[in-house]
């Protein structure tokens, strides 16, 4: 999954290279550190096992044997709190998916907290641009199911009012161009508000 110097880099970072002290409660770290490297993959069944040969000259080896196990993938995603639109066509707005024969190439039912994010921003702007102004996530649930496989998504929401275009009205000076002015509005009374038309 990862490129070794990558991981040696992070143990670097944490303080943990050749020719430096041993200190046991630094190796625990360095454990976590690369749980937690394997982790940030979308890899929670990841095992890592560290073996300490003591060698001449009062000096030790450290080897750190990782067992990477299989990715974690999007077994269920769940919307609640909608009325408007149907769970289905929310879902359709997300890169991040339960899978299907694609998956093995695009990875979205792998899941990454930031794609997460980005479908949940998605999943906001096509409220607030389709008129319900005081949309809000409610909560954002990320459960690993115990065989640290699957991932199950829970996104609850409140969709609040919807809000329409009562008038549209231009103020000021118009230089002569009030119709040249009105044809640039395109936001019509009727019709939902949209922050991104205004």
């Amino acid at each position: 999954e990862f490129d070794k110097d990558v991981l040696t880099k992070s143990l670097r970072d944490i303080g943990l290279a050749d020719g430096r002290p041993f200190d046991k409660a630094q190796l625990d770290r360095a454990e976590q550190e690369l749980k937690r490297q394997y982790i940030n993959r979308s890899l929670y069944a990841a095992q890592v096992v560290t073996t300490v040969t003591p060698i001449e000259r009062n000096r030790v080896n450290l080897t750190f044997t990782v067992v990477e196990g299989e990715p974690a993938k999007i077994s269920e995603i769940r919307i609640v709190g909608n009325k408007a639109f149907s769970e289905s066509t929310l879902r359709n707005l997300f890169n991040l998916d339960t899978g299907g024969w694609l998956s093995w190439y695009t990875k979205s039912n792998r899941y990454s907290r930031a794609k997460l994010n980005a479908d949940i921003e998605t999943l906001r702007s096509y409220y607030l641009t389709r008129g319900y102004l005081e949309f809000k996530i409610e909560s954002t649930q990320v459960a690993i199911l115990p065989n640290k496989t699957d991932i199950g998504i829970n996104i609850s929401i409140a969709e609040g009012e919807r809000y329409v275009v009562s008038s549209v009205k231009l103020a000021g000076e118009y230089l002569g161009k009030e119709e040249e002015f009105k044809s640039l509005v395109v936001i019509r009374p009727g019709e939902a508000f949209n922050a991104d038309e205004v």
